[in-house]
């Protein structure tokens, strides 16, 4: 009769104390590397950061301040008319800085015409007409320019312009006021009531003396 051998199970080895520490050791020693990189890495993005500030050097912006609003007393005014066409007619309101010191006009002049009896037509603001103005797409979100008047002679100018009906008793006096300028108000008289009181408009200051700018 055969006995089969018998299956005997290995005798289980626990680890010595040497493999207990090197397994202990491993995911404190990726532990370790993980944490160099991130510092390492850290290190090269601010050094990186430093090299570009210092390559492109300071990022200020200059900002060139206006001019400050003229002073009524810095200002002579003039109503200057000029050659219309068309059944068209206009004046310039030319400020000319007669000071020592440089100032600065922007927006729309207030104009009204006055009529013999009294009745008042307040001008309406427009970039520009037929006789000219400001030209620029009224769609846009330009600002209106300021008009820089250097010390001595400097010039800014306004166009107003109307169109003729003779059935219209005209205007006999017009009343200017000047934008932001405390007391910048001026009255001009006609020698004849002036036909030329229909659809009456007025443009924005520009530089110069013409009242037209592109």
């Amino acid at each position: 009769m055969t006995i089969p051998p018998t299956e005997h199970t290995p005798p289980y080895e626990s680890p010595g104390p040497v493999e207990l520490l090197i397994k202990d050791a491993r995911p404190k020693a990726r532990h370790h590397r993980l944490t160099v990189g991130v510092m390492l890495f850290a290190v090269v993005v601010v050094i990186a950061a430093i090299l570009i500030a210092v390559t492109r050097g300071p990022t200020t912006k200059t900002v060139t301040l206006a001019p400050p609003t003229c002073l009524r007393s810095q200002l002579h005014v003039a109503f200057v008319g000029v050659s219309g066409g068309l059944g068209h007619e206009g004046r310039v309101i030319q400020v000319t800085n007669v000071s020592g010191k440089v100032c600065s006009l922007t927006g729309y002049p207030r104009v009204t015409g006055v009529f013999a009896s009294g009745v008042q037509r307040i001008f309406k603001d427009t970039l520009n007409g037929y006789l000219g103005g400001l030209f620029i797409n009224p769609s846009s979100r330009t600002k209106l320019p300021v008009a820089t008047l250097r010390a001595r002679h400097g010039v800014a100018s306004s166009m107003e312009e109307s169109v003729l009906r003779h059935t219209c008793p005209g205007f006999t006096s017009y009343v200017v006021s000047l934008p932001h300028v405390t007391g910048g108000t001026y009255t001009f008289h006609n020698s004849f009531p002036d036909r030329y009181c229909f659809q009456p408009e007025v443009h924005p200051f520009v530089p110069g003396s013409t009242g037209s700018a592109k």
